[in-house]
């Protein structure tokens, strides 16, 4: 493979990545080679590339014979929340216990962008933030086995565990306990936005399950 189609490849998988994250690609969506190398006017062997890299990933997986946006049901992200609050709370710990200033200050200004770009229409832009924010405090931990699994869980959860609402109502006290170099207050503040996170998806299935029921009395009272 040359150099170019690399780059390529690597540009091709972070539009890619991105637009799952955000969304644009919902879960289930096919993934079509030569649909997706006009839309972002390359050949199709920089996309089957960046296909197998967010394969590796967990963002995308084969269906019989075609590739599409990986589905999460109810039990995978239990079980992926699960790995993805452990990660956070040691990653909070450690970037409270060795942070610096310049650290401290990306911190904050990638939270804060978090908090503006939540509600508009570049849904993009919010899953750029997020991933700014959640980086930023994985490089304050200066553990490099941290960051390699960062890369790797951010992209199987793609915002489906911690909803970007949520970091933006609860990430505030984790970022006060990571700049006051609290490890303990960090730890309670990342469990408190999971904590959260559980009562939002039981309130949602709740909803579902009453939508359901009230459906099927409506068509059996026809």
């Amino acid at each position: 493979m040359t150099d170019q189609v690399r780059t390529e490849a690597e540009r091709v998988a972070d539009a890619l990545r991105e637009s799952i994250i955000a969304r644009t690609r919902p879960p289930g969506s096919r993934l079509i080679e030569r649909t997706i190398a006009a839309e972002l006017g390359v050949s199709r062997l920089p996309v089957r590339d960046a296909l197998r890299v967010l394969e590796r990933e967990g963002l995308v997986a084969r269906v019989g014979r075609s590739i599409a946006v990986r589905q999460l049901g109810l039990r995978d992200l239990g079980e992926l929340a699960e790995v993805s609050e452990a990660f956070d709370v040691v990653a909070a710990r450690l970037a409270a216990e060795r942070r610096d200033d310049a650290e401290v200050e990306r911190i904050r200004s990638t939270f804060a962008e978090v908090g503006r770009s939540i509600g508009g229409d570049d849904a993009g832009a919010t899953a750029r933030s997020v991933l700014a924010y959640r980086g930023a405090i994985a490089d304050a931990s200066r553990n490099p086995f941290v960051l390699e699994i960062s890369t790797l869980l951010r992209g199987r959860e793609a915002g489906a565990v911690l909803a970007p609402r949520l970091i933006a109502e609860h990430g505030a006290a984790v970022v006060r306990a990571i700049e006051a170099r609290d490890a303990a207050a960090a730890d309670e503040g990342v469990r408190a936005q999971y904590a959260a996170a559980r009562s939002a998806v039981r309130a949602e299935v709740l909803a579902e399950l009453e939508a359901k029921v009230a459906a099927s009395r409506a068509a059996g009272g026809r």
